[in-house]
């Protein structure tokens, strides 16, 4: 069982997909702290000139230290929805798929999800969806293991309780805190993941801008082109054939 193991982001990158789509299992931390001004509530899109800016779900994060992320309710004022579409109404207007993107965002907005968690997450899914991703998802509320658990000892028994004997890991902090040793102690491969980004013409940016929310690929490509980006990415991936090996 190939595994990855990530906090809900909202409109994630396309490099969030590439590991979801290289493992069997996403499980996806609903449990841990909110990280503030983190992809957990808000990510970035491209504005007019190339300009960074950034959609945000409004929660009410008073007291977040004390809660799980899963806890969190959204603002009770839900204006919020109607800015984040109008921001990507403006920044999108004149990117080569508008037409074919913004009734699926209209769509996603008329949701009433109640918590910051289940907004990500419904995020998620739609993208997923799009790029065609048959990867289960699993929440980590629903998966039997020790909560007293932090850091490297967390993931490692989410893996051992979920039956990974291969766990996709990103090139971020995760390369200095994880116990290679634990997990080789109990049979599990520590795989990393090596991605690199693909480039595509951007409306909005002279030059390109990585590393911001896949929504930018759909305007820019169109859901077809994007999908056909994204998948010869993840199979031309020099880790590729270590997982799949």
């Amino acid at each position: 069982m190939k595994v990855a193991i990530q906090q809900p982001h909202y409109f994630p990158w396309i490099g969030y997909f590439d590991k979801m789509a290289k493992v069997d299992l996403f499980v996806l931390l609903d449990e841990v702290q909110l990280e503030k001004r983190s992809p957990m509530t808000r990510n970035r899109v491209l504005g007019p000139g190339g300009s960074v800016e950034y959609i945000s779900v409004a929660a009410n994060q008073r007291g977040h230290r004390e809660k799980r992320y899963n806890e969190i309710l959204i603002s009770d004022d839900s204006s919020w929805k109607k800015k984040n579409l109008s921001q990507l109404q403006e920044y999108y207007r004149k990117a080569p798929f508008y037409e074919e993107i913004l009734p699926i965002l209209q769509q996603f907005y008329c949701a009433d999800w109640g918590t910051l968690c289940e907004w990500s997450v419904s995020s998620i899914q739609m993208l997923k969806e799009l790029l065609e991703i048959p990867t289960q998802l699993v929440y980590q509320k629903d998966v039997s293991y020790d909560r007293s658990n932090k850091k490297s000892d967390l993931i490692l028994d989410l893996c051992i309780h979920v039956n990974a004997d291969l766990y996709v890991a990103g090139r971020g902090a995760s390369v200095q805190y994880l116990d290679r040793e634990a997990f080789e102690k109990n049979r599990i491969k520590i795989v990393f993941q090596d991605f690199q980004h693909p480039v595509y013409p951007q409306a909005n940016a002279p030059e390109f801008v990585s590393g911001i929310s896949a929504l930018d690929m759909l305007f820019n490509c169109g859901i077809k082109k994007t999908r056909d980006l994204f998948w010869e990415n993840v199979r031309n991936s020099r880790e590729f054939e270590n997982i799949e090996g």
